[in-house]
């Protein structure tokens, strides 16, 4: 370090104590910043001026006294070197690009480090020497740069570390920017050595961006040998007139303005100039080591960033404009500053849009991509706009023109077209362009309501430049969705043959008439088509699939809500022109419509309104086509009278007629005698008053039965429906009808025949009550069928008045205020037939336990006709034995009588036979019932156990549970269930 020069005369002078004032300034700052490296207060107390000793040191032992000299050396040198790193602070020459971001910090770090082995100077080798420590390599220091980054990163040492690493990385002597100045050249050696000022950097061709400013510079740089001398006058001038005399008098002639406006011109148009011109991406570097099949694939490298593998899709395609580079030969034809390279960027950029959107008009027109009415449109409005565009650079050529003459003179002052004045007159365009830019981009993804969906994001911007360009565009490219919209709403066709609409016609369900085209007309309506299979379509299946929403079509400004109601308006009026044969009113509708005010994008309170109405009409009026035109609720209420037993007399007419012939085998039955007897039923009861058009659909049908099979078992009773009813009773409603029917037709069956056993038992059996071996036999037998009674009609009065009939005054409510639209009452009448079938079936939730309540009752109500047919065996013998026993008496008194040849041993065997049968039947049933009480009192359902307590009888049926073993009861109960 080298210290300011002394007198001689101060060199003999007694020196005072050390104190801080006589200090160098850079050993006070380092005491100041490191308290510990201050001398302690003992020597700086006893300290000798003429010797240097210290007192204190000198009384103390030689050994100790050692010690305190080898620390004080040690401070010392520490002192010392902290001192030179000042002053290579102080004459360092400072970075002035702007600081790294902090991701990039530390691998800037790590890199000067590891180039850092041939820039190892004599000062930091002897540092190192003198430090102990062995000089390393740059990869080591590399290594453990990064081990020391991420204690500070993880341990959370500093706050904030990389403002730090930017401070130490500018001060390194491995950083190649920081570069140790070099003294001047003067007469005295000592002030070479305590200069710290630098020469001032060489000027440049070009000014680029990390140049120091002159307020960033020495203050000895800006001394008067280091300022060039001026040959003009700069009093009265701007920064920039005094650089460009500057210039010209160096020799550097500035570019001509008029060749700049020129090229730029071209650019706007996005051409190259003849000085400028565009940047264009290179071709991707492929990979050398790729085999022929790889290069077939245009297989590329993999380019690894710090966070791994880049993207290829993000850095765009080959061909891309990535700027503009400069041709002009600069030394020759003029220089052009970095100022004028950054407008000439900026107005380039109008160039780039330009070849952009022209490029995606020519590749449209060219048949590329999925095309449309709306990219149609799109292509259309950019016409409108590049002309605009050709007519703004037809003004600006004019004006350039005029700026400049023949004879190539400079404009006056504030006169003339400028590069400053050229990006401020297309300021605007600019923004047009970058917004067509960006639909494009749009349209290059999506089409149809999906592209309108795309732009009408951009009208929530914050320009209301760019929200009032939006809606333009909007109003034009919307047109052909408006335009489809109309014709849907209104006439119920769909005119879309790119399907660009949100509604769209289900392909699966193409009729084969168009052999799998879709006609370039359009929808053609429903009219019956015909399926794959060659079936005809039910009106169920054509309402719900023949259409299908597509919610990703749907535009921005149309909620999904409102979207599905426009969905259903369309389909409300195809239904009724194609299915239901109203073409009249629809075209009349039409027609009103059309000659009101058409849709559009600016009018959108207008097309809710249009919609809501439009919406409420159709669904009006196709509902009274159903309720008035095709009868609806008459239907409805027949199937609940006929196929749900609603109408007694009928039923019980038509049970009478039947019974004799559904006792004989399936074989032996004819469908002609059953429509017959169903004719029969109608007439003898209050259904011959009924519609005729409802009478005409009834019709008895057997089903496919197998051998040893009865009539009851396969009888049913049909009701048809054809088009358009079977929208609303499709075929799963008529196969849950069937299902209603044939647990209703059985219960009814059981019923009919238990009332005539019990007539039976009731009436007849008292005569036989005193024949020998009958004891309680018949009272038992009145006794269990009171049961198998008080049984069916707590189940016959739960399944038509608390379901039957609640369920039908809710639909008949729904009816009533008719609301909604087909849809609606589609759900309304589903939700009726799904209510009405869960409960009368006895439907359970659980999984593969469904039908367990449905299974037990069927048991049970097997056992009733087991119990009958042992009963009327019970009858039969009664009234055998009292013959006998009738003809034994007339042959004591000596009457004659038909010999007989009954035994009394054989009758009591049957006796006994029928006995265990009416015995095992009544237990049988009397275990089922309790196993039905418990199951149905522990249902999902409330009103099934509210069923459970009638059915319980005040508790008699777990009473008996309970005096019953468990385990027998149980065993029983899944035998048969899995049996059922």
């Amino acid at each position: 370090m080298s210290s300011r020069p002394v007198s001689s005369q101060s060199a003999h002078r007694p020196r005072p104590p050390s104190t801080s004032s006589s200090r160098s300034p850079l050993e006070q700052l380092v005491y100041s910043l490191v308290p510990s490296l201050a001398p302690p207060r003992s020597h700086r107390t006893s300290l000798d001026v003429r010797s240097g000793r210290s007192s204190v040191a000198s009384s103390r032992p030689d050994s100790r006294a050692e010690v305190d000299d080898v620390t004080e050396r040690e401070r010392k040198e520490r002192v010392k070197e902290l001192m030179e790193w000042c002053e290579e602070i102080m004459e360092s020459r400072l970075p002035s690009s702007t600081p790294l971001s902090a991701s990039t910090l530390p691998d800037t770090a790590k890199r000067i480090l590891l180039q850092s082995n041939s820039r190892i100077d004599g000062r930091s080798a002897s540092r190192q020497s003198s430090r102990g420590e062995s000089s390393s390599s740059g990869s080591e220091r590399a290594m453990r740069f990064s081990g020391v980054w991420n204690k500070l990163e993880k341990g959370r040492l500093l706050s904030s570390p990389s403002p730090h690493l930017q401070f130490l990385l500018s001060l390194s002597e491995f950083n190649p920017h920081n570069v140790p100045a070099k003294p001047l050249s003067t007469n005295g050696s000592s002030a070479a050595s305590s200069s710290r000022a630098m020469p001032p950097p060489p000027v440049p061709a070009t000014f680029p961006s990390n140049q120091p400013s002159s307020s960033r510079q020495a203050l000895a740089d800006t001394g008067s040998t280091n300022l060039p001398t001026l040959d003009f006058d700069v009093k009265g001038k701007s920064k920039a007139e005094v650089l460009k005399a500057w210039r010209k008098s160096k020799s550097q002639k500035p570019f001509p303005q008029h060749l700049l406006l020129r090229d730029t011109l071209y650019l706007l148009q996005g051409i190259d100039g003849r000085y400028v011109r565009f940047a264009i991406r290179p071709p991707k570097e492929q990979n050398p080591y790729l085999t022929e099949k790889g290069r077939a694939g245009e297989g590329v490298g993999f380019p690894l960033g710090k966070d791994g593998a880049i993207n290829q899709e993000e850095e765009g395609e080959e061909g891309d404009i990535v700027g503009i580079e400069i041709v002009a030969d600069q030394p020759k034809d003029g220089y052009i500053s970095k100022p004028t390279q950054t407008i000439l960027m900026q107005l380039s950029e109008m160039g780039m849009l330009y070849r952009q959107v022209t490029d995606f008009i020519s590749s449209k027109q060219a048949g590329e991509g999925k095309g449309g009415m709306t990219e149609q449109s799109l292509c259309h409005f950019l016409h409108h706009e590049l002309s605009e565009y050709h007519r703004l650079l037809a003004v600006l050529e004019s004006q350039m023109n005029q700026t400049f003459s023949d004879d190539n003179e400079p404009p006056a002052d504030g006169a003339g077209l400028t590069l400053m004045r050229l990006g401020l007159w297309t300021e605007e365009m600019k923004l047009k362009l970058k917004q067509m830019s960006l639909v494009v981009e749009e349209a290059k993804k999506t089409h149809g309501g999906a592209l309108v969906s795309k732009i009408h994001k951009h009208t929530s911007h914050g320009d209301p430049l760019i929200r009032r360009f939006t809606d333009q565009i909007l109003e034009e490219v919307s047109k052909p969705f408006f335009g489809t919209l109309q014709k849907w709403i209104f006439s119920g066709d769909l005119h879309d043959p790119f399907n660009e609409f949100f509604v769209q016609l289900n392909p699966e369900t193409t009729s084969l008439r168009d052999h799998g085209r879709i006609s370039p007309a359009g929808d053609v309506g429903f009219e019956m088509g015909i399926d794959s299979l060659g079936r005809t379509d039910e009106a169920q299946t054509i309402w719900e699939k023949k259409y299908v929403f597509v919610k990703g079509m749907v535009p921005g400004f149309v909620s999904e809500e409102f979207g599905k109601k426009i969905f259903s308006t369309g389909r409300s009026l195809n239904f009724i022109r194609y299915s239901c044969g109203d073409s009249d009113w629809i075209e009349t509708q039409a027609k009103l419509a059309n000659a009101g005010r058409a849709l559009k994008y600016s009018d959108l309170a207008g097309l809710e309104r249009s919609i809501d109405d439009a919406y409420s009409i159709a669904s009006q009026r196709l509902l009274e086509i159903f309720f008035d035109k095709f009868i609806l609720l008459e239907h409805l209420r027949a199937l609940k009278s006929y196929l749900m037993l609603g109408a007694g007399d009928f039923t019980e007419l038509l049970m009478e007629a039947l019974a004799p012939r559904l006792s004989k085998p399936a074989i032996s039955l004819y469908r002609h005698h059953l429509t017959s007897d169903l004719e029969s039923a109608i007439r003898g009861s209050n259904a011959q008053f009924d519609n005729p058009e409802i009478l005409k659909r009834l019709d008895a049908r057997i089903l496919e039965y197998s051998h040893g099979e009865t009539g009851w078992d396969c009888f049913t009773l049909e009701y048809k429906v054809e088009q358009p009813l079977n929208t609303i009773l499709n075929q799963k409603s008529m196969l849950d009808y069937d299902k209603l029917f044939n647990h209703l037709w059985k219960l009814k069956r059981v019923e009919s025949s238990l009332t005539q056993n019990w007539i039976r038992v009731t009436s007849s059996s008292k005569v036989y009550e005193k024949l020998p071996g009958l004891s309680n036999d018949w009272h038992h037998c009145r006794i269990v069928q009171s049961e198998m009674v008080h049984f069916l009609r707590n189940l016959q009065a739960f399944y038509q008045l608390e379901v039957i009939e609640c369920s039908w005054k809710d639909l008949i409510d729904f009816t009533e205020k008719r609301q909604g639209d087909l849809d609606a009452l589609i759900n309304a009448h589903r939700e009726y037939l799904d209510r009405v079938v869960k409960k009368v079936l006895l439907l359970s939730n659980k999984r593969d336990k469904e039908e367990i309540l449905l299974d037990a009752v069927r048991d049970a109500l097997d056992y009733i006709l087991q119990f009958r047919d042992a009963t009327d065996d019970l009858y039969g013998w009664s009234l055998a034995e009292a013959t006998r026993l009738d003809r034994e008496r007339d042959s004591e008194r000596g009457l004659y009588t038909i010999p007989t040849t009954d035994s009394p041993t054989l009758s009591l065997n049957q006796l006994h036979s029928i006995k265990q049968r009416i015995k095992q039947c009544s237990n049988s049933f009397q275990d089922k019932l309790i196993s039905i009480c418990h199951l149905a009192g522990s249902h999902n359902d409330l009103d099934i156990r509210f069923l459970a307590i009638r059915l319980a009888w005040n508790g008699h049926y777990s009473l008996r549970k309970s005096s019953k073993p468990h385990g027998l009861i149980g065993e029983r109960s899944s035998a048969r269930s899995n049996r059922g």
